[in-house]
């Protein structure tokens, strides 16, 4: 007799070997089954011993939102997974691949570029202030008028990016004004 342990957790049929204890096993067989497939593994289904297949050491992925899932168990995949990656964030599961969704896409490029230009003015508003508190107290100089303009005209352009032909995707980022240092007069 040759007997065989079946494992609750992932209903796999597991030899016991002839030198061990055979009070835990869970069926004994006149023939020894032979080795399992590649990719497949013994289980039990309705008391006879089959092979499945085995994706326990497969990567997964879910089909809601491409987050990789390990499988515990033997036997078919389970309907909420895949084996295809998702390709990226903008990708969603219909008919039986992943599909890019272009509106998805697009709402994030967007996000992406409002983010990154308001960053850039958030710079020019600390830029921007003190020069303006210099003109209105009328002790700017002239290169600080200068100086405020630039930054106006920046801020101004970084305004119009969403007006730009290749938006979202492809943005023509406006050049900050350089920054210079002023040494006080000797």
């Amino acid at each position: 007799m040759f007997y065989y342990a079946f494992q609750q957790y992932s209903l796999e049929l597991i030899y016991v070997p002839e030198n061990t204890t055979h009070e835990d096993s869970d069926i004994a067989l006149a023939e020894k089954l032979p080795p399992a497939e590649p990719g497949h593994a013994w289980s039990l289904r309705d008391g006879v011993p089959v092979q499945v297949i085995d994706l326990r050491s497969k990567p997964l992925y879910r089909k809601s939102d491409g987050a990789s899932e390990m499988l515990f168990q033997v036997g078919p995949l389970p309907d909420h997974l895949t084996e295809k990656p998702r390709p990226g964030i903008y990708y969603v599961w219909r008919n039986d691949d992943w599909v890019l969704d272009t509106e998805a896409e697009r709402a994030g490029l967007i996000a992406q570029v409002e983010i990154n230009r308001d960053n850039r003015l958030r710079e020019v508003v600390i830029r921007v202030a003190p020069l303006q508190y210099a003109v209105d107290l009328n002790e700017a100089s002239l290169y600080q008028v200068t100086y405020l303009e630039a930054w106006k005209r920046y801020a101004v352009k970084l305004s119009l990016v969403e007006l730009q032909s290749g938006y979202p995707s492809t943005i023509d980022w406006p050049v900050a004004p350089a920054k210079v240092v002023v040494t006080p007069a000797a």
